[in-house]
């Protein structure tokens, strides 16, 4: 198969992943590929990098992938904490970002973990990220950072 045929191939076949995915396990792949940015800009903040275009790819897909499908009018209270969790989010990737702080986006990646975690639980699809074994801490992590949102 040529190349130009298996870019083809590949792509018609993540479209139709993606056309035939339920919305819970859309939900998933957007949290994954969030994950995913917010680890490779963390690591560039490491190397002195400010890993830009993974911030702003991860803020896009905060703001329209997951902040903007919540639905408040049937979603009650768990629609605004999710919202809330999700606005705090986007700023502190700014302000990591901005003040080239990896531990801001470690924080946002331990709270966003868990979330990630709930909704594989609610699909059927497999986890790209497995982080277990900190449950119990990011867990507790996350009430805590949770009370300070909602305060």
């Amino acid at each position: 198969m040529t190349s130009k045929a298996a870019r083809a191939y590949a792509s018609n076949e993540n479209h139709g992943g993606v056309i035939s995915s339920e919305p819970s396990e859309l939900v998933v792949l957007v949290y994954e590929r969030i994950l995913d940015h917010l680890k490779v800009g963390k690591k560039m903040l490491e190397d002195g990098d400010y890993g830009v275009d993974q911030f702003t790819k991860a803020n896009d897909l905060i703001q329209k992938g997951l902040l903007a499908c919540l639905d408040h009018e049937n979603g009650g209270d768990i629609s605004l904490n999710l919202g809330a969790i999700y606005e705090w989010s986007l700023r502190e990737v700014v302000k990591g970002r901005l003040d080239k702080s990896p531990e801001r986006i470690a924080s946002v990646i331990e709270v966003l973990t868990p979330l990630y975690e709930a909704w594989i639980g609610l699909s059927s699809k497999e986890p790209l990220h497995n982080s277990s074994s900190a449950n119990i801490q990011v867990e507790s992590q996350t009430r805590m950072r949770l009370s300070v949102v909602n305060a």
